[in-house]
Order: structure tokens, then sequence, then C-alpha cells
């Protein structure tokens, strides 16, 4: 063998040899790159194609809820850059561990191309980037991303319009008036009650209980109730039923006010005390539903 020739240990037979392109001892080839081992999550051509369908889903029950419950426009704003980073975050993530974007080497740039088109561009980048799927040996999602994209932009016009209009939000005073606990009106003694007012009531069944009248829920839940009629010195007429009930454990005075309709039609909801105490509308609720199912 030639003084000059440079040799190497090989790693089959550890014999030196020539670093040529198998072992002239064992016929082991050599200089050949390793395999690549599996990337970061060892789960070569990770699909990740139903997490991009279903972020977008997701984020248009988000938008509706937005939409109804806050209507705010600052809130849709963010919901959407949070849908298109989280899935621009979701394509990049999926090309770097798809073995087939390392075939030319390193595939950050392809990473961020397609993290700024999708993040940036989302109506366009979105389904484009499902349908490069299919060069990365993963499945062509773009029919479904194309359905998606329809349902979210839908959604999206759909939570803009409710946000614009204002649809199912309570005038402002009907939010002040429900968040302040109401007090009890006073009668005025110049005013002369309707005694029929009483009798409307006792008989009528509530939203919630229409299983039992207001007079069998207020038997089965005050102890020795009285009903009185009034009437406000501005001609508002109303009812009230007081009682003993039970609250936190001891003893104590309710008192349940209905104000009666103009036209003696029927009555609406005004105040609930304890002890002389305003209770809010949802305290009221609560009692109400307890007194339903005593």
């Amino acid at each position: 063998m030639a003084q000059n020739a440079i040799e190497q240990a090989c790693p089959a037979c550890g014999k030196p040899t020539p670093k040529v392109s198998h072992c002239t001892h064992c016929g082991t080839f050599l200089n050949t790159p390793a395999p690549r081992k599996p990337l970061s999550s060892e789960m070569p051509g990770a699909d990740y194609g139903i997490f991009l369908l279903a972020i977008p889903l997701i984020a248009i029950v988000g938008l509706l809820i937005v939409a109804l419950a806050a209507h705010s426009f600052p809130g849709l704003v963010w919901l959407l850059a949070l849908t298109a980073v989280i899935t621009a975050g979701f394509a990049a993530g999926e090309i770097f561990q798809s073995p087939s974007a390392w075939d030319s080497g390193s595939p950050l740039k392809s990473m961020f191309t397609w993290l700024g088109l999708v993040a940036i561009v989302w109506p366009l980048g979105y389904p484009a980037y499902l349908r490069e799927r299919r060069r990365l040996k993963l499945g062509n999602w773009l029919l479904g991303a194309l359905i998606v994209e329809a349902l979210f932009i839908t959604g999206t016009i759909l939570a803009a319009v409710i946000t614009v209009t204002g649809y199912g939000k309570l005038p402002p005073q009907t939010i002040a008036q429900e968040q302040k606990n109401q007090m009890l009106f006073t009668a005025d003694p110049h005013w002369i009650p309707d005694p029929d007012d009483i009798q409307v009531v006792k008989t009528a069944h509530l939203d919630n209980c229409a299983g039992k009248t207001v007079e069998q829920e207020v038997n089965g839940f005050f102890a020795s109730p009285q009903w009185q009629a009034g009437a406000t010195s501005n001609g508002r007429d109303f009812v009230n039923v007081n009682g003993i009930v039970t609250y936190q454990g001891k003893p104590v005075t309710a008192i349940f006010q209905f104000e009666m309709f103009k036209d003696k039609s029927g009555f609406k909801y005004h105040a609930f005390t304890i002890n002389g105490v305003p209770q809010s509308i949802y305290v009221a609720a609560f009692t109400l539903a307890q007194m339903c199912a005593g």
C-alpha cells in the first residue's frame, strides 16, 4: 500500500483502510452520511391538518360569544389576530416536523415564509398552505380549508353585524336598573288601591313556574303571608306579599313587590327586600326558583 495513501479506521471491522468508497477488508461502505434522525416530535410526517381546520372553527364560536356578550370591536380584532397567529404557528411547526421538508436542506426559509403569509395574509395564505402540504407529503386539505374559510368569514361578518347593531344588548337604562337593588314603592294614602290587583297576582303563573299560581308558591314558602295593594303618588299600582322565611339559617321578614300594568292585564317584578334591605334581581330570581320548587 502506498505510504501517501490516507487511511481511516473502518467503523465495522476496525481495520485501517484507505478513504475510498468501501472497506478493503470487510466491504462496508464508507463516507456515507448517517441517516437523519427523526425530528423533535420523533413522529416523521406529523400531520396537523385536523388542527389547522379546527382552529378557525373554534374561533367562530369565540367571535360570536364576544359579539353577543361584549359587543366589542377590539375584542373581535384581537380574536382575528390570535386565530391568524396560531394557525401560522401550526403551519410553521408542521413544516419543521416533516422529514420531506429537510430533503433539500434546512427548511427555516420555508417556515418563515409560510409563517408570514398565513399570519399576515390569512385569507390567501391559509388555503394556499393547506394546498402546499402535498409537497410535504402530507394530505391535501385545500377543499376543507376553503369550506372552513368560508364559514370563518361568514362568522366574522355576522359577529361584526351583531357588534355594530348592538343585537341582544340591553339598553343602558335597563342595565342600570337591573344592577341597582330596587327600593320598594311607598303607598300614597291619598290614592285608593284597587283591591282586585291582589287577586290578579294571586291567580297568575310566573314565567319560571307554570305549574303553580303565585299564591301557591307564596303559601308553600312564606310563613303567615300577608297581601297588600297600594298606589304611589304618581299613580303606579303595586301589590306586596310579605311573610317570614329562613335566610342564612335565621327567620327574616321578606317582601316581594309586583308592579301592575296600567291596563291591569298583568304585572311585573319590581323589588325584593329582606328585613327591609333591598336585594339584587339575582337574589330575587333564586328565591323565586326556590318558591317554585318548594
